[in-house]
């Protein structure tokens, strides 16, 4: 399964929680006995949330030029990639290192989706410290600490979360654990995303 696939399932999955058992072969709406309150599936609250309209710009406004110079070496334009979610992909043109940003929606239901359907289909999944307070996850669909990349997806409200992919340069790919490279990036975006909320 690659990072694209593992964000289809995220956005699958969540369709999935909004939708009724049938029980007559008609799908009905879903009512609120029939959906989880929020968190669930072992994810944590998220106790000092941003506001809800957090995640509603452009992910390639999510870090700055200083910040990619910083994770890539140089400030490369991000590649807007929307399907299925908003997205922006960065790629060193020296390294190959990369990072990849996808914003999710309320109706993926934050990281208690994380923890329901990608968590049991990842060989590593890493409970995180929070970044900045918020709570975070680290996933990778290969064992241990030498994968080509890693997600970390992070719960900015209980609805809402975001998700880092990152990729060493092809010299490192497979050398290095790619997490700290993803929790680094992520730290950037919450930066940026707090000085949005003025926070």
């Amino acid at each position: 399964m690659n990072p694209r696939t593992i964000l289809a399932v995220l956005s699958v999955a969540a369709l999935a929680v909004a939708c009724s058992t049938p029980t007559d072969g008609t799908a009905g709406p879903t009512t609120a006995s029939s959906v989880p309150s929020l968190p669930y599936g072992g994810a944590p609250k998220v106790e000092n949330p941003l506001p809800d309209n957090a995640l509603s710009g452009d992910p390639c406004q999510a870090l700055t030029p200083q910040q990619l110079t910083f994770q890539l070496g140089s400030a490369v334009t991000g590649k807007p990639d929307n399907v299925p979610t908003p997205a922006c992909d960065w790629t060193s043109p020296d390294t190959h290192s990369f990072i990849g940003l996808s914003f999710f929606p309320k109706s993926n239901d934050g990281l208690s989706n994380v923890y329901t359907n990608v968590r049991p289909q990842m060989k590593r999944f890493d409970v995180l410290p929070p970044i900045q307070g918020f709570p975070a996850v680290a996933y990778s669909v290969n064992p241990g600490p030498n994968s080509n990349s890693c997600d970390v997806n992070v719960g900015v409200t209980d609805q809402l979360s975001f998700a880092v992919e990152a990729s060493p340069g092809e010299t490192k790919r497979g050398k290095i654990d790619p997490c700290p490279l993803a929790v680094s990036v992520a730290d950037n975006v919450i930066t940026t995303l707090k000085r949005k909320a003025g926070r």
